[in-house]
């Protein structure tokens, strides 16, 4: 890991996959969303069970849960 780098944990639901990810210092969401290849509107991001903007800057050792969601009719 870099200096300008950071390790954040993030578990995938429903599956339940966790990963430790390496992003550079000052992310945001989205840029961690775009790593993942992930879709903004498929999916919400918390931090603490509160939802995360995609706007909002990853911290070092940040714990995420990315919950994808569903709609249908």
């Amino acid at each position: 890991m870099c200096i300008d780098s950071m390790m954040i944990k993030i578990t995938m639901i429903p599956s339940n996959v966790k990963k430790d990810i390496d992003m550079k210092t000052g992310s945001i969401v989205s840029d961690l969303l775009e790593k993942l290849h992930l879709k903004p509107d498929t999916i919400i991001v918390l931090r603490n069970s509160i939802p995360v903007p995609v706007d909002d800057v990853i911290t070092d050792m940040d714990e995420l849960k990315i919950v994808q969601v569903a709609s249908g009719g």
